[in-house]
């Protein structure tokens, strides 16, 4: 494994931790205001901060270089991963069926597998469909109760697909435009369309009806968000797409240790075989057992 790989599962891997820590807080500022207004705020907040450090270290300069051609494909991530996919997500979670709904937006690796190999032809090893098929039978064993699947849950499969799409989109891109120009722009123009979205319907006016308490829950899950960008792109620079979505299925298992560790919430057997399969999964595509295969076959020479 070169070292431009390690680097990249290192990074998607605190990306998955950052994803799993910013479900759990969003978890609770989201009640707090509307959420698609929390959104666009949040998301904007997360492209100041990546702006201004842009601008601390000089790169804000290099969008100039940008063609014509890098500007349309920045726009188009911005509209296909920072926006519509959005309002499909909370549309769909606001039509009930929270258990098959959260289902399919863990599945996104699988559809960020297919793409990757439609567009960017990238071919799974063998050991990441292995990976890929643990993840979605953890994922499987996590679904109960709520078994609804209508219009709310084709939304929820319409946003988690365009998100893959965005993704494998990004992945190109990246191959000549820097992580951070990538995710600052991803969220300037998702959120400019968001915002024209919320002008259309009228809503416009829940951006300001938000309380002190809220906008501290704000600036907390922007910075989050902000951290969890900046690990992510870097890491989809260095990795195929289908390996670092597989990665960041590891940010469920950290929210539900949060949910245990903070809320008290209990887990059955069965969800726990589900967590222990998505850890498997994750750590097979992380080739983290590789490690601990070449650390044993270093002890065992060492005592021979």
């Amino acid at each position: 494994m070169d070292t431009e790989t390690r680097k990249g599962i290192a990074l998607a891997l605190i990306a998955a931790i950052i994803s799993g820590f910013s479900v759990f807080v969003n978890g609770a500022a989201v009640k707090l205001a509307d959420p698609v207004a929390y959104a666009v705020l949040k998301n904007a907040g997360a492209f100041a901060l990546v702006a201004a450090f842009m601008l601390a270290i000089g790169e804000w300069g290099s969008i100039r270089n940008l063609g014509r051609r890098q500007w349309l494909t920045l726009a188009l991530i911005g509209v296909i991963g920072g926006s519509i996919p959005f309002a499909m997500f909370f549309q769909g979670l606001a039509l009930g069926g929270a258990s098959v709904s959260s289902f399919i937006f863990r599945s996104l690796f699988v559809f960020a597998g297919v793409f990757g190999y439609l567009i960017l032809k990238e071919a799974p090893e063998p050991r990441d469909v292995a990976a890929g098929f643990a993840i979605l039978a953890g994922n499987a064993l996590l679904v109960s109760g709520d078994m609804l699947f209508g219009a709310g849950q084709l939304l929820v499969l319409g946003a988690t697909a365009l998100w893959a799409l965005e993704y494998t989109i990004s992945r190109k891109a990246l191959a000549e435009i820097p992580p951070r120009t990538v995710m600052a722009f991803r969220m300037l123009f998702g959120s400019a369309l968001l915002i024209s979205f919320m002008g259309a319907d009228g809503s416009l006016g829940s951006l300001m009806a938000m309380n002190a308490e809220a906008f501290q829950w704000l600036l907390l899950t922007s910075v989050i968000l902000g951290g969890f960008m900046m690990a992510w792109y870097s890491a989809l620079k260095r990795l195929p797409v289908h390996k670092a979505a597989s990665i960041l299925a590891l940010g469920g298992i950290i929210t539900a240790a949060l949910e245990m560790l903070f809320l008290g919430k209990s887990v059955s057997p069965v969800e726990a075989l589900g967590l222990l399969l998505i850890l498997l999964g994750v750590a097979v595509a992380a080739r983290a057992v590789d490690g601990v295969l070449s650390v044993s076959r270093r002890l065992q020479a060492l005592r021979s």
